[in-house]
């Protein structure tokens, strides 16, 4: 193992050693991830900042159980940005001890990023260069929600990586406010269609000044139905907060076009996930695909590999990385709250 400084046996984090509400956090101190002989493709990131996303506290939970596999004491978190501690003696890639990097892990783990220190599979997860000009705070609650943003605009086929392909094209967000919704405004605009972005009417500023949505409609007003009378308006639907009781889906059989894109990362159900709900669901996602000539589809994965467009603009700057919230990892179980409210405004990220 290649270290400058000496890397601690033991570091700050935060585990959960049962499923439950946020009181099955706790704080303390646990031994540091070491670099084994077989770890060859793996290094020891000093996390600076770690994102809160919903996954956290649905993992938390045990809403996910079925699907992930926790060892526990388990120590949540797929977000990261910090500075590379050390690097396996096997290592023969580019990273470098003391090099700035942000990314995600690869898939759900019980050693996440919710630490001082998260040891990361460079094969398997996603470790970035971070921009001198991007902050820790900034860049640690950026690769989940980004991801699945782009995921969900140009790999599900709804907008084309070809700017000049998406001219005239229309991309109604529901939830834009939010850190999912957020980046999809904004890389819809980038791409170059014409953005309707929903959100609260509090958050008109945000929506309109900062991300540069085209038009806003706020969601308190009335009903969207209402408010978005116009037939075969839309190429794509990203609702970024469904949840979901198809009243959306509803109303896309008329605002959307006939071949029009509808696409959630929210699954249609609520609650744990077990083989009754998914069932449920891909019955509902198999009657959705055949009840309408639009197209419904449900963000269930983000791979690593699509984050190269995503990287490239926040290395130019091209998108606003918005953290409203960063508290001392102490806090996780404020944080995870304040998550699970879905009322938040941007980003939130713990600072171990």
């Amino acid at each position: 193992m290649a270290s400058d400084t000496p890397v601690p046996a033991t570091m700050q984090a935060i585990t959960f050693s049962k499923y439950g509400d946020s009181s099955v956090l706790e704080h303390g101190n646990v031994a540091t991830p070491l670099l084994s002989d077989k770890d060859t493709h793996c290094i020891l990131v000093r996390v600076h900042a770690a994102g809160v996303n919903p996954a956290d506290y649905k993992v938390r939970k045990g809403d996910m159980a079925t699907m992930v596999k926790m060892h526990f004491p388990a120590i949540p978190g797929l977000d990261y940005a910090g500075v590379v501690a050390a690097v396996h003696s096997g290592y023969s890639g580019l990273l470098k001890v003391g090099d700035r990097v942000y990314g995600k892990t690869g898939e759900m783990q019980d050693k996440g990023a919710y630490a001082q220190y998260i040891k990361l599979d460079t094969k398997l997860d996603l470790v970035v260069p971070l921009p001198e000009n991007v902050s820790f705070n900034d860049a640690g609650g950026v690769a989940v929600v980004a991801l699945t943003a782009y995921v969900g605009l140009v790999p599900y086929g709804g907008l084309s990586k070809n700017v000049a392909e998406n001219a005239g094209r229309r991309v109604l967000v529901i939830g834009a406010s939010g850190g999912v919704g957020m980046f999809v405004v904004q890389m819809a605009k980038l791409l170059g269609a014409h953005v309707t972005a929903v959100a609260s009417g509090k958050n008109k500023d945000f929506v309109v000044n900062t991300l540069k949505a085209d038009t806003f409609v706020d969601y308190t007003l009335a009903p969207l139905a209402e408010q978005l009378p116009a037939k075969n308006e839309f190429d794509v639907i990203y609702d970024a907060v469904a949840g979901d009781d198809g009243k959306n889906w509803e109303l896309a059989q008329t605002i959307l076009k006939p071949s029009g894109l509808f696409v959630s990362p929210v699954p249609p159900f609520d609650g744990p996930v077990s083989v009754g709900n998914m069932t449920s669901m891909m019955g509902t996602l198999a009657w959705r695909a055949v009840s309408s000539s639009r197209r419904y589809k449900f963000i269930s994965s983000i791979p690593v590999s699509d984050f190269p467009v995503v990287a490239q603009w926040i290395a130019k700057g091209s998108l606003k990385l918005v953290t409203s919230l960063a508290l001392p990892l102490a806090e996780a179980r404020r944080a995870q709250e304040l998550s699970e409210t879905g009322r938040t405004v941007g980003k939130i990220v713990l600072n171990p």
